[in-house]
């Protein structure tokens, strides 16, 4: 990576981070709330469900609910109508982020990245390779595909750009292939 790239990214984070406070203060909140907050639903979630959880990975998943709650405050609508948040006379925001926060704690048990996923069957660290080594059809007969009218059409082509038939095709082959790719991704 180049040090351009990564000072666009460092301002893209600050941008967010930006954002994402200006959305908590449109709501009342400040980040430092929001933190205190994660760590409270954090911590209950973790006393409920899995005590031996050590202080470290309790605050890597407060950390992780606190940026999804940071990046929900940024697609809050408040004049989204809702039938359950704040009609009790409390604040529609309030309860649905702390609700949202709730609902991440689980994802963050779910989620490979952080080291976790589903360990039931022993596959945690095996690695596995989905791709084929060698995808290539060696097994294509090209003269039972092609006429003898398309390969006098191609040695035409290849004549005329002064290139060998092989060649020619070889070049013609790769362009359409990298043409469809593109297309279809």
């Amino acid at each position: 990576m180049s040090l351009a790239t990564l000072d666009r990214d460092a301002e893209r984070a600050y941008l967010n981070c930006e954002w994402g406070e200006l959305a908590l203060r449109r709501q009342g909140w400040t980040g430092e709330r929001l933190q205190k907050t994660a760590r409270k639903i954090t911590n209950d979630y973790c006393r409920a469900n899995v005590p031996y959880l050590t202080t470290e990975r309790r605050d890597e998943m407060a950390d992780f609910v606190a940026e999804k709650a940071l990046q929900a405050a940024m697609r809050f609508k408040p004049n989204h109508p809702t039938t359950t948040y704040g009609t009790n006379g409390g604040r529609h925001f309030d309860s649905w982020i702390c609700d949202m926060m709730m609902h991440r704690c689980p994802d963050w048990f779910r989620s490979k990245h952080e080291g976790n996923g589903d360990k039931r069957y022993g596959n945690e660290d095996r690695i596995e390779y989905r791709d084929d080594l060698d995808p290539a059809d060696h097994d294509v007969d090209f003269s039972k595909i092609v006429s003898d009218r398309e390969r006098a059409q191609w040695q035409a082509a290849a004549q005329r750009t002064e290139w060998e038939l092989d060649e020619w095709m070889k070049i013609t082959l790769n362009k359409a292939s990298k043409q469809v790719l593109r297309t279809a991704a």
